[in-house]
């Protein structure tokens, strides 16, 4: 129990890895935060290890201004969920400059391990995680025209194939979650008259 072990030892930074994971796996988003704010209230030299995960749960809950304040506190950090709050918070500022620039880098990121894991002996379950990030990039970017005013293209749901996407990927929670996580930030940023309905399809 990650709590026990925090009490025995307060400060080995693992445990608290470790219960904030567990927080993030169980949807617990607000709790992340809290959880994340009252640690580096305490040990604020944990900031570039521990912020990745409020910064995940604040683009998830569609909290853009908290979502804001903690990229602004560790700019160094380039984590997969760092990288992907600087995309969404581009797109929700109409940074289209910063955010294609940003895209540029992060798909590069993506692409070396992958390209690296394909030499070796199960190299498609090893480089899955950076599949399923690539596809979450493509929507990303995909999804993003009517937010930066494009009126050139259809982008409605249909013509992103979403649901055909999505039975692409693999059957497992693992996969499919980050990619709906992802669909329903992006709902949030472009507020479509059918919100709600969209949003209710993008949960397991």
């Amino acid at each position: 129990c990650y709590d026990r072990a925090i009490q025995l030892e307060p400060d080995q930074i693992i445990h608290y890895h470790g219960v904030v994971k567990s927080m993030l796996g169980l949807g617990q988003l607000s709790t992340v935060i809290t959880q994340v704010n009252g640690v580096l209230a305490n040990r604020s030299e944990w900031i570039s290890e521990l912020n990745t995960y409020r910064v995940e749960a604040a683009w998830k809950l569609s909290q853009w201004d908290l979502l804001e304040n903690y990229l602004a506190s560790d700019v160094k950090s380039t984590t997969w969920s760092v990288r992907l709050g600087h995309l969404l918070l581009s797109a929700k500022k109409k940074n289209e400059a910063d955010f294609y620039e940003t895209l540029k880098v992060v798909r590069a990121e993506q692409i070396v391990p992958l390209s690296a894991a394909s030499f070796e002996r199960g190299s498609y379950q090893r480089g899955y995680e950076h599949i399923i990030r690539l596809h979450m990039l493509c929507e990303l970017e995909h999804s993003i025209g009517p937010i930066f005013q494009q009126p050139d293209g259809d982008h409605s749901r249909d013509a992103l194939n979403w649901c055909a996407r999505i039975e692409m990927t693999q059957n497992s929670y693992r996969a499919k979650e980050p990619i709906l996580a992802l669909r329903r930030a992006l709902l949030s940023l472009s507020k479509s008259p059918d919100y709600s309905e969209l949003v209710g399809q993008c949960w397991l």
